[in-house]
């Protein structure tokens, strides 16, 4: 079995191959993410601590965290397990996956040094003083946050370099990465003129967009205004088809009633005002001639002379209440006289 150590501390890594089962046993029945101590292992690795990262069986399949199995087996995956890739959306198959429980049925087996022991390994723990590492941060804000600089100061001094030997003759010189993200004049400068021709593009298609509908308004107009001098003319049109129609038809009405006003008069001789009179009106001439002669005549009331004086009249006035009361008195006995007592029906009573 090969034990795949890395050192992530010096980014180091080294691989070794064990035969020996009774060395290997450290291991089975662990999981992943489990710690074991590598004194078994040999003198050279007494006090290290190391932490199952995963491995390969036999066959190559991936050990896979969370299936508590020491053997392989198939289970049904999607694009997030990291076994499958899916083609599509929402695709899913069924793959062979290594449970996470190691066992002697494993080939490769990948560990971390978590503790590190008074010794140090070749090739390995023993790289500090030789090579330093060169990588470090490239965010702007990341080297400010492993330094402790604030925003003022310049960040580019504080990058990882890295010496480089000058070949044939040539001096050394340094390499360094390109800072992410860093704010200089420059960029500033940049992202404004970006702004401003975003700001003239936009103007730009505004002012288009409203000549352009502009411009539509007016054809639209022009095209309106055609329609409605076109349906002007065929309305006059049609009119003075109209009034000709109906000129003509008058003129050949009245053509007729001449001819058939002469035919007439050459027909029948001329009628006396007499002879104009009809039926209806000698029957209701008839009929109040007989009702004015059933009718007995009435002569006409005489007026009393009215007194020309005020005196008259005030004396008038002052008599007339008299003869209506008296009036008045004498109709009052006739009713009575006229009127005979009615009698009183007795009550029959039943037998």
């Amino acid at each position: 079995m090969k034990l795949n150590i890395a050192f992530p501390e010096y980014r180091s890594q080294q691989i070794i191959e064990i035969d020996d089962d009774k060395k290997l046993r450290i291991f089975y029945d662990k999981r992943i993410s489990d710690e074991v101590a590598a004194d078994s292992l040999g003198d050279e690795f007494k006090g290290y601590v190391f932490k199952i990262t995963g491995g390969f069986d036999k066959e190559g399949f991936a050990m896979k965290q969370g299936v508590l199995l020491n053997h392989r087996t198939r289970l049904l995956l999607d694009g997030t397990s990291g076994h499958f890739v899916p083609r599509r959306d929402g695709e899913r198959r069924r793959r062979s996956v290594r449970g996470c429980i190691a066992g002697p049925d494993l080939s490769l087996i990948n560990l971390v040094i978590t503790k590190r022991g008074p010794t140090d390994i070749p090739k390995l723990t023993d790289k500090a003083s030789d090579k330093p590492s060169t990588r470090g941060p490239k965010r702007a804000n990341h080297i400010r946050a492993v330094w402790g600089l604030s925003k003022g100061e310049d960040v580019r001094k504080f990058v990882v370099r890295r010496k480089i030997a000058g070949k044939n003759g040539k001096p050394d010189f340094f390499k360094s990465p390109k800072i992410q993200r860093l704010i200089t004049p420059e960029s500033r400068s940049r992202k404004r003129r970006a702004l401003n021709l975003k700001k003239q593009r936009f103007e730009k298609k505004t002012t288009e967009a409203t000549e352009y509908q502009k411009l539509i308004a007016q054809r639209r107009a022009a095209h309106r205004a055609s329609l409605l001098s076109k349906k002007r003319e065929s309305k006059s049109e049609r009119k003075s088809t109209k009034v000709e129609a109906t000129d003509a038809t008058k003129t050949g009405e009245k053509a007729a009633k001449g001819t058939k006003v002469a035919k007439v008069a050459k027909a029948t001789p001329a009628k006396t005002a007499a002879s104009k009179i009809t039926t209806k009106t000698v029957a209701k001439a008839a009929a109040k001639a007989a009702v004015t002669a059933d009718k007995p005549k009435v002569a006409a009331p005489v007026k009393a002379a009215q007194p020309k004086t005020v005196k008259a009249k005030v004396a008038a006035t002052k008599a007339a209440p008299k003869k209506i009361s008296e009036k008045k008195a004498v109709v009052k006995k006739e009713g009575a006289k006229a009127q005979p007592k009615q009698k009183t029906a007795k009550k029959q009573t039943k037998p």
